[in-house]
Protein backbone atom coordinates (compact mmCIF):
# COMPACT_ATOMS: atom_id res chain seq x y z
CA UNK A 1 0.00 0.00 0.00
CA UNK A 2 1.29 3.59 -0.84
CA UNK A 3 1.13 5.50 1.84
CA UNK A 4 3.84 8.30 1.20
CA UNK A 5 2.46 12.04 1.68
CA UNK A 6 2.67 13.58 -1.88
CA UNK A 7 1.88 17.49 -2.90
CA UNK A 8 0.12 16.92 -6.25
CA UNK A 9 -0.05 13.20 -7.42
CA UNK A 10 -2.75 10.83 -6.48
CA UNK A 11 -1.85 7.67 -5.97
CA UNK A 12 -3.71 4.41 -5.84
CA UNK A 13 -7.27 6.70 -5.84
CA UNK A 14 -8.28 5.74 -9.07
CA UNK A 15 -10.48 2.52 -9.51
CA UNK A 16 -9.61 2.26 -13.37
CA UNK A 17 -6.00 2.51 -13.19
CA UNK A 18 -6.41 0.71 -10.22
CA UNK A 19 -7.69 -2.55 -12.82
CA UNK A 20 -4.22 -2.86 -14.26
CA UNK A 21 -1.57 -2.06 -11.34
CA UNK A 22 -0.44 -4.99 -9.38
CA UNK A 23 1.95 -6.62 -7.36
CA UNK A 24 4.47 -4.97 -10.39
CA UNK A 25 2.89 -1.88 -11.36
CA UNK A 26 1.88 1.56 -9.67
CA UNK A 27 -0.24 4.36 -11.61
CA UNK A 28 0.70 8.27 -10.12
CA UNK A 29 -2.46 10.45 -11.60
CA UNK A 30 -2.47 14.71 -11.63
CA UNK A 31 -5.49 15.90 -11.31
CA UNK A 32 -6.20 19.77 -12.74
CA UNK A 33 -9.56 21.38 -12.89
CA UNK A 34 -10.73 20.25 -16.55
CA UNK A 35 -11.66 23.08 -18.98
CA UNK A 36 -11.84 26.72 -17.80
CA UNK A 37 -13.49 25.41 -14.29
CA UNK A 38 -10.18 27.31 -12.54
CA UNK A 39 -10.63 30.26 -14.52
CA UNK A 40 -8.14 29.43 -16.36
CA UNK A 41 -8.05 26.99 -19.79
CA UNK A 42 -6.06 23.15 -19.21
CA UNK A 43 -8.14 22.18 -22.24
CA UNK A 44 -7.74 24.31 -24.94
CA UNK A 45 -9.23 21.67 -27.64
CA UNK A 46 -12.06 20.65 -25.34
CA UNK A 47 -15.31 20.37 -27.33
CA UNK A 48 -18.77 21.03 -26.19
CA UNK A 49 -19.45 17.47 -25.97
CA UNK A 50 -16.53 16.62 -24.23
CA UNK A 51 -17.00 18.95 -21.50
CA UNK A 52 -20.79 18.28 -21.08
CA UNK A 53 -19.17 14.71 -20.24
CA UNK A 54 -16.48 15.36 -18.31
CA UNK A 55 -15.40 12.74 -15.60
CA UNK A 56 -14.34 16.03 -13.45
CA UNK A 57 -17.23 14.77 -10.75
CA UNK A 58 -16.46 11.56 -11.15
CA UNK A 59 -15.85 9.17 -8.13
CA UNK A 60 -13.62 11.54 -5.33
CA UNK A 61 -14.26 14.11 -7.63
CA UNK A 62 -18.13 14.67 -6.38
CA UNK A 63 -16.76 15.57 -2.83
CA UNK A 64 -16.25 19.29 -3.12
CA UNK A 65 -13.54 19.11 -0.70
CA UNK A 66 -11.93 17.54 -3.77
CA UNK A 67 -12.90 19.82 -6.69
CA UNK A 68 -11.64 23.21 -4.40
CA UNK A 69 -7.96 21.34 -4.28
CA UNK A 70 -8.19 20.35 -8.31
CA UNK A 71 -9.12 23.87 -8.29
CA UNK A 72 -6.05 25.62 -6.30
CA UNK A 73 -3.19 23.48 -7.93
CA UNK A 74 -5.10 24.66 -11.14
CA UNK A 75 -4.22 28.29 -10.44
CA UNK A 76 -0.98 26.85 -8.81
CA UNK A 77 0.07 25.95 -11.69
CA UNK A 78 -0.55 29.40 -13.91
CA UNK A 79 -0.11 31.82 -10.68
CA UNK A 80 3.19 30.03 -9.92
CA UNK A 81 4.62 27.71 -12.11
CA UNK A 82 8.24 27.71 -11.07
CA UNK A 83 6.64 26.36 -7.27
CA UNK A 84 4.12 24.15 -9.42
CA UNK A 85 6.82 21.94 -11.07
CA UNK A 86 9.19 22.21 -8.12
CA UNK A 87 6.43 20.42 -6.17
CA UNK A 88 5.49 18.03 -8.69
CA UNK A 89 9.40 16.95 -9.23
CA UNK A 90 9.11 15.97 -5.74
CA UNK A 91 6.50 14.09 -5.90
CA UNK A 92 7.97 12.29 -9.00
CA UNK A 93 11.08 11.89 -7.02
CA UNK A 94 9.21 9.95 -4.00
CA UNK A 95 7.31 8.13 -6.66
CA UNK A 96 10.11 7.09 -8.61
CA UNK A 97 12.22 6.08 -5.57
CA UNK A 98 9.43 4.00 -4.21
CA UNK A 99 8.89 2.61 -7.00
CA UNK A 100 12.57 1.36 -7.68
CA UNK A 101 13.26 -0.05 -4.11
CA UNK A 102 9.83 -2.25 -4.57
CA UNK A 103 10.99 -3.26 -8.02
CA UNK A 104 7.69 -2.05 -9.28
CA UNK A 105 7.19 -0.28 -12.94
CA UNK A 106 5.90 3.15 -12.35
CA UNK A 107 3.52 4.86 -14.59
CA UNK A 108 2.26 8.47 -14.36
CA UNK A 109 -0.36 10.57 -16.04
CA UNK A 110 -0.04 14.41 -15.78
CA UNK A 111 -3.21 15.01 -17.74
CA UNK A 112 -5.91 13.14 -15.86
CA UNK A 113 -8.25 15.68 -16.37
CA UNK A 114 -6.56 18.48 -18.53
CA UNK A 115 -4.80 18.42 -21.90
CA UNK A 116 -1.21 20.05 -21.22
CA UNK A 117 1.68 20.19 -23.02
CA UNK A 118 3.98 18.40 -20.72
CA UNK A 119 6.46 17.77 -23.10
CA UNK A 120 7.67 21.77 -23.65
CA UNK A 121 8.03 21.68 -19.60
CA UNK A 122 11.19 22.51 -18.64
CA UNK A 123 12.55 22.24 -14.92
CA UNK A 124 13.91 25.39 -14.13
CA UNK A 125 16.14 24.46 -11.25
CA UNK A 126 17.59 21.56 -13.85
CA UNK A 127 17.09 23.79 -17.37
CA UNK A 128 16.25 20.21 -18.16
CA UNK A 129 12.66 18.54 -19.91
CA UNK A 130 10.56 17.46 -16.94
CA UNK A 131 10.52 13.98 -19.19
CA UNK A 132 14.71 13.23 -18.88
CA UNK A 133 14.51 13.94 -15.44
CA UNK A 134 12.56 10.84 -14.54
CA UNK A 135 13.38 8.24 -17.07
CA UNK A 136 12.82 5.53 -14.94
CA UNK A 137 9.03 6.59 -15.14
CA UNK A 138 6.73 5.72 -18.06
CA UNK A 139 4.37 8.81 -18.64
CA UNK A 140 1.14 8.65 -20.82
CA UNK A 141 -1.73 10.88 -21.48
CA UNK A 142 -5.18 11.16 -23.87
CA UNK A 143 -5.02 14.34 -25.43
CA UNK A 144 -7.22 16.10 -28.03
CA UNK A 145 -4.25 18.61 -29.08
CA UNK A 146 -3.52 17.23 -33.09
CA UNK A 147 -0.07 18.58 -33.08
CA UNK A 148 1.54 17.56 -30.34
CA UNK A 149 4.28 15.69 -32.00
CA UNK A 150 7.23 16.88 -29.98
CA UNK A 151 6.17 14.21 -27.62
CA UNK A 152 7.47 11.90 -29.75
CA UNK A 153 11.02 12.94 -28.28
CA UNK A 154 10.69 11.59 -25.50
CA UNK A 155 11.12 7.64 -25.57
CA UNK A 156 9.22 7.37 -21.57
CA UNK A 157 6.53 9.82 -22.89
CA UNK A 158 3.48 7.93 -24.62
CA UNK A 159 0.20 9.73 -25.84
CA UNK A 160 -2.85 8.57 -27.70
CA UNK A 161 -5.36 11.02 -29.04
CA UNK A 162 -8.72 11.17 -28.08
CA UNK A 163 -11.45 11.58 -30.78
CA UNK A 164 -14.34 14.31 -30.16
CA UNK A 165 -17.30 15.00 -31.84
CA UNK A 166 -15.93 18.00 -34.00
CA UNK A 167 -12.90 15.12 -35.30
CA UNK A 168 -13.62 14.10 -39.01
CA UNK A 169 -13.12 10.49 -40.15
CA UNK A 170 -10.00 12.25 -42.10
CA UNK A 171 -8.51 13.35 -38.70
CA UNK A 172 -9.15 9.99 -36.81
CA UNK A 173 -6.89 8.78 -39.59
CA UNK A 174 -4.31 10.78 -39.82
CA UNK A 175 -3.51 10.45 -35.86
CA UNK A 176 -3.07 6.87 -37.23
CA UNK A 177 -1.05 7.32 -39.83
CA UNK A 178 1.26 9.49 -37.40
CA UNK A 179 1.56 6.75 -35.07
CA UNK A 180 -1.11 7.65 -32.34
CA UNK A 181 -3.93 5.42 -31.21
CA UNK A 182 -7.04 6.93 -30.78
CA UNK A 183 -9.35 6.62 -28.23
CA UNK A 184 -12.99 6.23 -28.95
CA UNK A 185 -16.59 6.54 -26.44
CA UNK A 186 -18.68 3.98 -28.11
CA UNK A 187 -22.55 3.91 -26.63
CA UNK A 188 -22.32 0.35 -25.51
CA UNK A 189 -21.08 -2.68 -26.85
CA UNK A 190 -17.84 -2.20 -28.55
CA UNK A 191 -17.41 -3.10 -32.82
CA UNK A 192 -14.64 -5.30 -33.40
CA UNK A 193 -13.15 -2.64 -36.12
CA UNK A 194 -13.90 1.01 -36.55
CA UNK A 195 -12.60 2.91 -39.94
CA UNK A 196 -10.82 -0.30 -40.81
CA UNK A 197 -8.82 -0.50 -37.01
CA UNK A 198 -9.38 -3.13 -34.62
CA UNK A 199 -10.49 -1.76 -31.37
CA UNK A 200 -9.36 -2.78 -28.37
CA UNK A 201 -11.38 -2.61 -24.98
CA UNK A 202 -9.70 0.57 -23.28
CA UNK A 203 -12.06 0.18 -20.49
CA UNK A 204 -9.86 -3.37 -18.88
CA UNK A 205 -7.07 -1.11 -17.24
CA UNK A 206 -5.50 2.62 -18.09
CA UNK A 207 -1.93 0.98 -18.70
CA UNK A 208 -2.36 2.19 -22.29
CA UNK A 209 1.80 1.69 -22.56
CA UNK A 210 1.03 -2.26 -23.16
CA UNK A 211 -1.73 -1.21 -26.03
CA UNK A 212 -0.72 -2.32 -29.47
CA UNK A 213 0.24 -0.04 -31.89
CA UNK A 214 -1.96 1.33 -34.78
CA UNK A 215 -5.15 0.57 -32.65
CA UNK A 216 -8.82 2.23 -31.84
CA UNK A 217 -9.24 2.27 -28.02
CA UNK A 218 -12.57 1.53 -27.12
CA UNK A 219 -14.58 3.15 -24.49
CA UNK A 220 -17.79 2.74 -23.38
CA UNK A 221 -20.02 5.69 -22.49
CA UNK A 222 -20.13 6.46 -18.66
CA UNK A 223 -21.85 8.58 -16.25
CA UNK A 224 -23.00 11.59 -18.11
CA UNK A 225 -21.38 10.18 -21.22
CA UNK A 226 -24.62 8.19 -21.55
CA UNK A 227 -26.65 11.37 -22.21
CA UNK A 228 -24.74 12.67 -24.80
CA UNK A 229 -26.19 13.92 -28.37
CA UNK A 230 -23.81 15.76 -29.35
CA UNK A 231 -21.71 13.05 -31.34
CA UNK A 232 -18.88 13.07 -28.65
CA UNK A 233 -20.29 9.34 -28.11
CA UNK A 234 -20.33 6.74 -31.29
CA UNK A 235 -23.53 5.32 -31.02
CA UNK A 236 -24.82 1.83 -31.02
CA UNK A 237 -23.69 0.77 -34.39
CA UNK A 238 -25.94 -1.70 -36.31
Amino acid sequence: MFSIKLNLLSVGTNAKTSKGDDKNTLTAILYLAPNTISGYNVCPNASPGCIASCLFTAGRGAMTSVQEARTRKTRLFFEDNNLFIKLLCSDLLKFEDYCSKNNITGYVRLNGTSDIRWEDIIVPDHNAYLFDLFKNLRFYDYTKIPDRLNAAKFDNYKILYSRSELDSSETILRQLKLGLNVSIVFEKELPQTYLGYEVINGDLNDLRWNDPSGVIVGLKAKGLAKKDISGFVIRQLD
